[in-house]
């Protein structure tokens, strides 16, 4: 059977991608905002707040307008791509879910705060990877999975 619409574990698995994404954005606004960072792993991971102003890693900061132009044709592209989904699995549900609650916890700061909350700080040594969040990482981990399928497809093992 083919569903042409997500199923009610798209919307909880979205759901709760929010809310996590959302408290630990509070969390790390209330609690590494003044003080700015926290070493959890020395030379590896620290806690740092940092207000995003750009798109995927800080590109773009401070550019509003292109980012806005960017947010409507990725949305106009997801729309598209979702349109060919069958629905009826679990697989595209939770990773849709992932996706879109990521994007949509992101979207909700931009447009409640101008910016989005990161924390998450990994580097080696000197070498920094951007600071990233809960949201970030829902979308690549999402984004990971279907380029892997795209590449791979269903006959390599199906896991859910």
């Amino acid at each position: 059977m083919i569903a042409r619409w997500p199923r009610p574990l798209f919307y909880v698995v979205l759901i709760l991608a929010m809310v996590l994404d959302q408290i630990t954005k509070a969390w790390a606004t209330m609690s590494l905002r003044p003080i700015g960072s926290v070493t959890l792993v020395d030379g590896f991971f620290n806690l740092t707040y940092v207000r995003n102003t750009g798109i995927a890693f800080g590109m773009f900061a401070g550019q509003g307008l292109l980012v806005g132009v960017f947010m409507v044709i990725l949305a106009l592209a997801a729309l598209f791509y979702m349109r060919g989904l069958n629905w009826a699995g679990r697989e595209p549900n939770i990773v849709g879910g992932c996706l879109c609650g990521g994007a949509l916890g992101n979207l909700l700061d931009r447009w409640r705060l101008g910016h989005v909350v990161d924390f998450f700080d990994a580097h080696w040594g000197p070498h920094h990877w951007p600071v990233f969040n809960v949201a970030d990482s829902l979308i690549c981990v999402a984004v990971g999975w279907i380029v892997l399928r795209q590449l791979f497809g269903e006959s390599k093992g199906k896991i859910f």
